[in-house]
C-alpha cells in the first residue's frame, strides 16, 4: 500500500480513501482544497498504483492502514472521507475497530451483497474496458442501477480510473466488493458516521438500511437527483464544503 500526505503537519489529520478502480491522485485533485484546513491521508490500495504488488483482500488492506495510523498518529485521527469502495473499507475499518477514525464520512457506500455472479461479469467487464477501451453494453445496465449514464463513465468517471491495474488485481478486488457481508461487530464501534448518496442509488440505500441495523451513530442524507459518485465529480467545491463542515460538527 502507497500512502501520500498533504497539507500542514499541524492541521487535524484526515484519512480519504479512494472508489472501486479510482487512481488515489484523481482523487486528491478533487479534494485537494481540504488540505487547507487539514493534513490529508491518502492510501492507494495495493495494485492500484505504479510498482505495486497485486491486491490482496480489504481485511488486508485495512490492517495496513491501522499500522499506518498507529505508527504515525497513535491510532487516532479527526476524520476520515471514504466514496463508494472508500465508504467500504471505512465499513472494515469500523468493524475492525483497532484505530480511532474520528467523524466517517460514507459517500456513496455499496455493502450490500450482489454475489458472485454479479462480481465476476462486472470483473470481466471491466477488464475490457481498462484492456481494449470497448464498453460492453451490460454497461449502460450497470450504470443505470447506479443512477448514472454512459456519458459519466466515458467522461469523468474514465479520467479518474487507474488503468494499469493488473487484471488479477481486478478479479480479486471486484469479488471481494460484490460478496463483501457486513460484520455485527461493527455494532460495538459508537464512532459518529455520516451516510451519504444520491437518491438514484437503489444499492446505496440498501447499504444503508444493512449499516443502520448495526450503527449506534449515523446520521444519513439521501442527496435529491443525484446517481452514484455525482455529488463528488460533478459538486465538487460543494462537496468539500460539506465534507469541511460535517467533519467540525460536534
Amino acid at each position: 500500500m502507497l500512502f501520500s500526505e498533504f497539507g500542514n503537519k499541524e492541521n487535524p489529520p484526515v484519512l480519504l480513501l479512494h472508489g472501486m478502480m479510482q487512481d488515489w491522485r484523481s482523487e486528491y485533485a478533487l479534494l485537494k482544497s481540504l488540505e487547507e484546513d487539514y493534513r490529508l491521508i491518502i492510501p492507494a490500495q495495493d495494485g492500484f498504483y505504479d510498482g505495486s504488488v497485486d491486491f490482496t483482500s480489504f481485511a488486508d488492506q485495512a490492517r495496513q492502514i491501522e499500522e499506518y495510523l498507529n505508527l504515525n498518529y497513535g491510532g487516532k485521527i479527526h476524520g476520515a472521507y471514504g466514496a463508494s469502495q472508500g465508504g467500504l473499507m471505512l465499513t472494515e475499518l469500523l468493524t475492525r475497530n483497532q484505530v480511532n477514525l474520528g467523524t466517517v464520512i460514507m459517500d456513496g457506500c455499496y455493502v450490500a451483497h450482489q454475489g458472485k455472479i454479479s462480481g465476476w461479469v462486472t470483473y470481466k467487464m471491466f477488464c475490457k474496458i481498462k484492456n481494449d477501451r470497448k464498453f460492453p453494453w451490460l454497461m449502460n445496465v450497470m450504470m443505470t442501477l447506479m443512477g448514472n449514464s454512459k456519458d459519466d463513465v466515458t467522461g469523468k468517471f474514465m479520467d479518474a480510473m487507474y488503468m494499469n491495474a493488473s487484471d488479477e488485481t481486478v478479479r480479486r478486488n471486484f469479488m471481494e466488493n460484490y460478496t463483501y457481508h457486513t460484520r455485527p461487530e461493527i455494532a460495538q464501534n459508537e464512532t459518529m458516521v455520516h451516510l451519504w448518496c444520491g437518491s438514484k442509488e437503489p444499492y446505496a440505500m440498501k447499504s444503508h438500511n444493512i449499516l443502520k441495523k448495526y450503527l449506534k451513530n449515523y446520521k444519513e442524507e439521501i442527496m435529491e437527483g443525484f446517481g452514484h459518485g455525482e455529488f463528488l465529480m460533478k459538486h465538487t467545491d460543494a462537496c468539500c464544503k460539506k465534507i469541511r463542515s460535517t467533519l467540525e460538527m460536534q
